[in-house]
């Protein structure tokens, strides 16, 4: 494997179903689920894990005699926009209260948290009051550090303690980093924030280069097999970029794209847009199909084993689609869909949407 690609996903390793599913489960978790779940164990049983806009931190279980049971909930200091990540009996998650926080699984419990940044003092609405929200992953690195985008990126042990802050001088006050942060294979990290600016650091902390985007960047980043880097932003453009930080080429659509971008069979590039449309790229740029919904997209699609996409958007609908751009099947959800959706490995679809509800298809 190259050592610049990051480790696979979990997510990935499932196949979704190809013909309309039917739904296993539903449950009503209270308030907005904008994060993606994310798989893990709770009492040694599969379950799905994500985090609310009402500060709840749950888990539901994915199959059994408890399926679509709510098998943990913890009650975090405030919303929740990031995806968790999770390693063995722990899942790191952030919250808009700043904090980063080690959830264990087997407990249930809270393990520790931890405050980030330098933004004490009373809310206030807009980019200064969401400045050190901690919605940027984590990214689980190769050595099991924990990567963190918030006033900046931090560099944090599995137990809580920072490792390092990008930017390390104290003075700078560093944008918002909404995006979640990508972890090459040899440590590289990749990440772009709201100022407008993708860096390329190293595993210490050190820039290594900056590409100015002049727009913010939302969305996570990938790395293909080429070695190319792949990233959207609020300027409506994939840009695709050399390991060294110079530009290969950039695709414009019609307005934002903030979500991730994803990677699928022969080097194909999928990026979603609130205009509306998925976008299906060759690794050159070159388009090679467009696929429009009715609404605006802000989940990431998700590719399975097979290279078939699945992704929601704001028209309130399912969709998931072959990889030459045929639509295999749409369902109606009645609710915006902004989560992406995680992929089981026996094939079950897990999404949530903005009407609270998490979701389970076969």
């Amino acid at each position: 494997m190259d050592p610049r690609r990051p480790r696979p996903r979990r997510t990935d390793e499932g196949q979704g179903p190809t013909q309309e599913p039917k739904e296993l489960w539903d449950r009503d978790l209270g308030a907005v689920v904008f994060a993606s779940p994310a798989l893990g164990k709770v009492g040694g049983e599969g379950a799905a894990l994500v985090g609310t806009h009402a500060g709840r931190f749950i888990g539901v279980a994915l199959g059994g005699s408890r399926a679509g049971e709510i098998v943990l909930d913890v009650t975090l200091g405030g919303m929740v926009w990031a995806t968790a990540a999770v390693a063995g009996n722990r899942a790191y998650v952030g919250a808009d209260d700043d904090t980063l926080y080690a959830i264990d699984l087997e407990k249930q419990a809270i393990a520790w948290t931890l405050k980030l940044g330098n933004c004490d003092g009373a809310r206030v609405p807009g980019p200064e009051g969401a400045r050190c929200d901690a919605d940027g992953g984590p990214t689980i690195a190769p050595d099991g550090d924990l990567i963190l985008g918030a006033d900046g990126v931090y560099r944090i042990s599995p137990e809580g303690q920072i490792r390092w802050h990008y930017p390390a001088d104290a003075s700078i006050q560093a944008k918002h980093v909404f995006a979640a942060p990508l972890v090459a294979g040899d440590g590289t990290i990749y990440v772009g924030g709201q100022d407008g600016l993708f860096l390329s650091l190293s595993a210490d902390g050190a820039m290594q280069w900056t590409y100015s985007i002049r727009a913010d960047v939302d969305g996570g980043p990938a790395l293909g097999d080429n070695g190319a880097i792949y990233v959207g932003a609020d300027d409506g453009r994939v840009h695709a970029l050399r390991t060294d930080g110079s530009l290969r080429w950039s695709f414009v659509a019609q307005k934002d794209i903030r979500s991730a971008i994803a990677l699928g069979e022969a080097g194909a590039v999928y990026a979603t847009s609130f205009d509306g449309n998925l976008y299906a790229l060759s690794a050159g740029g070159d388009v090679k199909w467009v696929l429009p919904t009715g609404g605006k997209i802000h989940a990431t699609p998700v590719v399975d084993a097979a290279g078939n996409i699945f992704f929601g958007s704001q028209d309130e609908r399912l969709y998931a689609v072959s990889p030459r751009g045929k639509v295999l099947w749409t369902l109606e959800l009645g609710a915006d869909i902004d989560s992406s959706v995680a992929i089981t490995d026996d094939g079950t679809l897990v999404v949530g949407c903005d009407d609270g509800h998490l979701r389970a298809f076969r």
